[in-house]
Order: structure tokens, then sequence, then C-alpha cells
């Protein structure tokens, strides 16, 4: 009798392989326990992801697209950066990922940058990449407020300031972008 192929397996794949990130990171990510939690087998597994380095790529594909969905919607820098505060510290373990070396190992794309860039654009005009100092300085100051909250090195008492501090800070930043950009 010949097998049936399951159109929904690939998706329990990726949820599994979400779940196994979310509780161990990247050691829990095997072949064989991808399969076990997808309710499936290793062969199954292996003919829709060569390797594990495509299933990392998948989920920072999926964890990509969850951010871009927190940060479409905003309309200035200031938004987007607290969206983006918001979510890295909404989705510890996506954020890691996000963050991590294993992003250069699996992808070459930074949509989320690459939007950022684009609407700094259209929000304070100039062409493509005419904001490119400024988006990073954002992106470095959001991602240190962040990791300063993830690690703990910031108390739970402490962490309102912090994040007033943030918000002020780029307000500082995005009204000086010019003097920023005329240092480039």
């Amino acid at each position: 009798m010949p097998r049936h192929s399951d159109p929904e397996v690939e998706g329990r794949i990726l949820e599994a392989a979400r779940k196994l990130w979310h509780k161990g990171g990247e050691s829990a990510l095997s072949m064989r326990a991808v399969a076990k939690a997808a309710g499936t087998n290793t062969p199954a597994v292996y003919r829709r992801f060569r390797n594990r380095e495509e299933i990392l790529r998948a989920l920072v594909g999926h964890f990509q697209q969850e951010l871009f969905k927190v940060l479409q919607p905003c309309g200035s820098l200031q938004e987007l950066s607290q969206a983006y505060l918001d979510f890295a510290l909404r989705s510890q373990r996506e954020y890691e990922l996000l963050n991590s070396d294993l992003v250069a190992r699996v992808s070459k794309a930074r949509p989320n940058l690459d939007f950022a860039m684009a609407r700094s654009s259209e929000w304070l005009g100039g062409g493509p990449g005419a904001h490119s100092v400024l988006v990073f300085a954002i992106w470095a100051l959001a991602h240190g407020t962040a990791m300063l909250k993830l690690s703990g090195s910031v108390r739970d008492e402490d962490f309102p300031k912090m994040r007033a501090a943030f918000a002020r800070a780029i307000d500082i930043l995005v009204a000086n972008e010019k003097e920023l950009r005329n240092k480039e």
C-alpha cells in the first residue's frame, strides 16, 4: 500500500522546532528530537529539511516575520524603537536567536533592519540609507537596553527609569539626526 504524505507535517516540524528552541535553545534541536516532538519520524524531517541549519533558517525567517508584524504598524522611529524593545522583552528566546551568531550562519537577510532604514527615509526624508547611522544607533541602544534587562543586570524596580531614559535618548537621536548624518 503506498504511503500518503501528511500535508501538515512541515508545519508540525516547524512548530516542534520552535518549542524545542524556546525550551532549550540550539542544543535542544536535533533532527531526532524535532521528529519526536512533531509526532513523525526522522526520515520525514530529512525529506523536508536537509539538516538542522535548514530548520534554523526556517525558524529565523519565522521569528523575523513575527518581529516585522510588530514593527510594520509603527508610525515613527520612536514608536518603532519601543515596539522593538517590547518584542525583545516579551519574546526572549526568539530575540536571542535573531541576535545570535546562528543568524549569520543561516541567513544573510536583514528584513527588519532594512524595513527600519526604508521607513526612516519615509518619515525623515532622503533616499534609501540616508539615515543608516541613526538607525544603527537606535538598534544599538534598543539591543543594549533589552540585553541589560534580559540578563538581569537591571533590577526590576530600576527598569522604568531605564525605559524612560531609553525613550528620551531615542527622541534626542531623532531630533539630532542631521548632526549624525553630517558626521558620516
